[in-house]
Formats: structure tokens, sequence, C-alpha cells
């Protein structure tokens, strides 16, 4: 898991948005290996082990199909940038030719055990439920069918930019906050229109006036 990751990972318990404290064991250049996260605000722990953020224990594909990465790319209207784009279990499949297309980091979502490395910078984690990013750190995002249950996908919307895009699925409801683009008989394609709230920020508060 690249070290920038860190900034954009929230705890993904059913609490306002907090950011993770990380304890790095081991690291390798841009890359955590072994680290524990915690989350201050509800004593939540987690994770990194062997490069991959583990936030459940999940079951992840052993091999996969891999999508066309020219079409992801396409639907996605991926451009090179800081902003990673999300590949969530079989679409993690095409990470490594989709990096031969745009350089941009990825982020990977449960992918299939025999995904290949891409050439640019990416970051794994494992998780179930809610996807542990903040709002508006990721440029865009593909969902198979495993992962387009309403809660992951919601917190998919939250993480995803405002204009930014989505695919998934074409039996899957579109979400709210979301305007359909065009869609086919394997997936539809749609931009991120409304901004989520994130992080409380706390302000201090002038001394009530004495006299």
């Amino acid at each position: 898991m690249l070290r920038d990751l860190l900034d954009s990972l929230r705890c993904p318990r059913a609490h306002e948005e907090a950011w993770l404290v990380a304890m790095v064991h081991r690291a390798d250049g841009p890359y955590l290996i072994e680290a524990d996260l915690a989350c201050p605000s509800c004593g939540a722990e987690f994770v990194v082990a062997g490069g991959v953020a583990q936030f459940d224990t999940v079951t992840v594909l052993e091999q996969a199909t891999s999508p066309d990465a020219m079409r992801v790319a396409a639907l996605l209207h991926i451009t090179d940038g800081a902003f990673p784009v999300l590949l969530a279990g079989v679409y993690a499949a095409a990470g490594a030719r989709l990096a031969d297309v745009v350089s941009g980091p990825q982020v990977w979502v449960n992918a299939p055990r025999d995904a290949a490395v891409p050439a640019a910078a990416y970051s794994a984690i494992e998780v179930t439920g809610r996807v542990p990013l903040g709002v508006e750190t990721l440029a865009g995002a593909a969902i198979d069918a495993a992962h387009a249950a309403p809660d992951m996908l919601d917190s998919i919307v939250r993480a995803v930019r405002t204009g930014g895009r989505i695919m998934a699925p074409v039996d899957t409801p579109v979400p709210a906050g979301v305007k359909e683009l065009a869609r086919d008989a394997h997936e539809w394609v749609a931009e991120v229109t409304t901004r989520a709230s994130g992080l409380v920020e706390l302000r201090r508060r002038a001394p009530d006036a004495v006299g």
C-alpha cells in the first residue's frame, strides 16, 4: 500500500469520518509493508500485512478474466493525475494493462490473487461493507457485481470527486448523487454530481466577552 494513501483512509465503522493513526513497522520506499492502523474515534484496529491494508477478512477470487483496460479508461475518462482510480474485484485484473495507458495511481479493492502488478503506483485493500476512503479522494471507480451492494456503492460514490465517473453492472440500481451518462448490456456509467460531507472541521471558539 502506498504511504500517500494514508491521508485518504478513513475508519469504515458507522460514525462520522475519522482519520486513521498508523504505526509503521516496515516500509519499502513509498510502500507500507507492515503497519497497524487505529481509529481514535471508536478504537477499531486494522493492519497492513504483506503490503495489503486489511479492514475485514474477505474471500477474494483466485483468478479472474481481465476486463478490457482501454474500455475502462475510456468509460471512466481517466487521465494522468494525482488522484487514484479505484478498481474493485475483477476490474483490478485490468490494473496492469490500465497502467500502460494511464500512469496515475490505483486503489485495488479485493483484487484477484493472480492480478498482475502494474508498473504504476498502486495500493491494495481488503474490505467488506464500506470502502475506507475519504470524500473526494478518487478520480473514478470501476465496480464489479461482487462490490455493487448499496452500502459499498454509497461509500464509493462519496469517495469519487465531483465530476468523476463510476461504472457498475447494468442491473445495479443507480445511486443518489450521480447522473447516468450511458449504459449497454453489461454496465452503466455515471458522473458524480453531488459532493458529500466529509470530516468535521474543528474551530476554536472565541472566548466570551467579559463585562
